[in-house]
C-alpha cells in the first residue's frame, strides 16, 4: 500500500462511512488527520466528522454567493491568506513530486497589490501563479476526467491555453498559460493525481492555477503543502508530493472489485457490499473504483427495496412479519442494513399508529447502552436506560418481564456498593 496520504472521496456519503466503520473496515483511514498538540498542554478537542463537515457546508454556502473578494480566507492583499479558512484539502500541488516551484501570485494579488495584481477581480480571487516554463511539467493536482484542451495557440498567444480538469464533486481544476502543443491529454480522458498533463510556457513563464464550480472561483488547500494552512503565499518556494498512486494502491482496489462481483454473483450481497466499500476507500478513478460506486448504489436500493416491502406489511397491520422480515434483512445485509432500516422507519414515528412500533424496532441502541452501562457497574446510568427501555413494552411481554428483573437486580447491586 503507497504511503501516500490521499483524502477521502469526494460524494462519499455518510451511509458509507457509517458502513465502513460497522464492517471494521480501515477504521484509522476513517479518523480525520492532523492531531493537534501543544507543548505541556491537553490536547485540543478534535471535532467531530459531523462538525467538520458542517463546517465544510456552511463555507461553501459563503464561497457560492459570487465571485467576490468578501468570502471565506480571503484577507486584504497585504495579509496572509487563508487562515481560519473551514475547507477539505482536496488537491496536490500540479507538478511532479519532488520539485519546487515557485509563487508569482497568491490569493487576492498577495504581497502584490494594485495595480500589478492580477487576482483582484471575480473567478480569480482563489488563484494562484507559479513559475513554470517549457520544459517544466504540469500535472492533474486531482483525480477526474479532461473537459477541455487548447493549447494550439502559437508563440505570442500562449497565455490562451489552457486545460480543464473536472473532478466528482462539481469542482474544475483550471491550468491555464500553458505551453503550445505541449497537451498530453484529450477531451474525456480520465486522468489521476500526478499524472502529467502539460508543459509550461516561457511566454507566460507561470501556470495560472484555480478552483472554478459553475464559474465561481473556490478555495483551493493542498494536501502536500503544510505551512498556512495549505495556502502557499507569494514568493514561497514550495515542493510538491504529488505523486500518482502506486501500482500496491490501484492493484488492491481491483482485486477487491473482482471480489465483489463474484459475491455480488453468487447473491452474497453482505459480502460483496465489503468488497465495494474496500476499493472506495481510498479515491483513484480508475474503471474499477467507479465501478465499485455504481455497485454499492445498486446494493443500497435493493436493501432499501427490501426495507420497503417490510414497511408495507407494518402498513396493512402486519407487525409481526414485518418484525420478521426485518431480521432476514439484519441476517443478510449485516450491521449495514441497520442505517437503512432506522431511515426507513423515521417517516413513521410522528404516526401515532406506528410510534410504539418504530420505537421498538430503533430500540437496539438503547439496549446496548443499558447493558455496556450494567457491564461496567454505572449503576445509575443502566437504570435510566432500562427505565427508558420499560416504557417501549407492556406487561407480559418478555422484554418487559425482562427489563423489570434488570432493574431490582442493579437496584440490589447500587445498595451493596453504597
Amino acid at each position: 500500500m503507497s504511503n501516500r496520504k490521499r483524502r477521502v472521496p469526494a460524494g462519499f456519503s455518510p451511509d458509507r462511512r457509517a458502513a465502513l466503520a460497522a464492517f471494521g473496515i480501515g477504521a484509522a483511514a476513517l479518523a480525520f488527520q492532523g492531531k493537534l498538540a501543544f507543548a505541556q498542554k491537553a490536547p485540543a478537542k478534535e471535532p467531530t466528522k459531523e462538525e467538520l463537515e458542517a463546517a465544510w457546508a456552511e463555507t461553501e454556502k459563503l464561497v457560492a454567493k459570487a465571485s467576490t473578494v468578501d468570502r471565506p480566507g480571503l484577507a486584504d492583499w497585504m495579509q496572509v491568506q487563508g487562515q481560519n479558512l473551514n475547507w477539505p484539502a482536496k488537491y496536490y500541488l500540479p507538478w511532479p513530486a519532488g520539485i519546487g516551484h515557485q509563487v508569482y501570485q497568491s490569493w487576492n494579488g498577495n504581497k502584490i497589490g494594485p495595480p500589478r495584481a492580477t487576482h483582484m477581480k471575480a473567478q480569480n480571487y482563489y488563484a494562484w501563479d507559479f513559475h513554470i516554463v517549457r520544459g517544466d511539467y504540469i500535472c492533474a493536482a486531482r483525480d477526474g476526467k479532461v473537459s477541455n484542451v487548447s493549447d494550439q495557440e502559437p508563440a505570442g498567444n500562449e497565455n490562451a491555453n489552457v486545460i480543464y480538469i473536472d473532478h466528482a464533486d462539481g469542482e474544475r481544476s483550471v491550468y491555464a498559460h500553458v505551453g503550445s502543443n505541449t497537451a498530453l491529454v484529450a477531451v474525456g480522458d480520465k486522468v489521476l493525481a500526478g499524472q502529467k498533463i502539460c508543459q509550461g510556457s516561457n511566454e507566460s513563464m507561470h501556470l495560472h492555477f484555480v478552483i472554478w464550480k459553475g464559474m465561481i472561483d473556490y478555495p483551493c488547500r493542498f494536501i502536500d503543502y503544510a505551512a498556512f494552512n495549505g495556502v502557499p503565499q507569494y514568493g514561497a518556494a514550495v515542493v510538491s508530493g504529488n505523486r500518482e498512486p502506486a501500482a500496491a494502491v490501484t492493484d488492491e482496489i481491483k482485486a477487491n472489485f473482482r471480489k465483489g462481483e463474484a459475491a455480488f454473483s453468487a447473491k452474497e450481497y453482505l459480502s460483496a457490499l465489503k468488497f465495494f466499500m474496500a476499493a472506495t476507500l481510498v479515491e483513484v478513478r480508475i474503471q474499477e473504483y467507479e465501478a465499485s460506486l455504481e455497485r454499492i448504489e445498486e446494493c443500497k436500493q435493493l436493501i432499501d427495496a427490501e426495507v420497503a416491502q417490510a414497511i408495507e406489511g407494518a402498513k396493512s397491520g402486519d407487525f409481526a412479519g414485518a418484525d420478521k422480515r426485518f431480521k432476514e434483512i439484519r441476517k443478510k445485509y449485516g450491521d449495514y442494513a441497520k442505517g437503512r432500516i432506522d431511515a426507513a422507519l423515521e417517516g413513521l414515528k410522528s404516526d401515532p399508529k406506528f410510534k410504539e412500533w418504530v420505537q421498538k424496532q430503533q430500540s437496539e441502541r438503547i439496549w446496548l447502552e443499558a447493558r455496556k452501562a450494567e457491564k461496567y457497574e454505572k449503576w445509575d446510568d443502566a437504570i435510566k436506560h432500562y427505565r427508558e427501555l420499560r416504557k417501549l413494552y407492556k406487561k407480559g411481554e418478555p422484554e418487559y418481564d425482562e427489563i423489570q428483573k434488570k432493574l431490582a437486580q442493579l437496584q440490589k447491586a447500587k445498595i451493596l456498593e453504597e
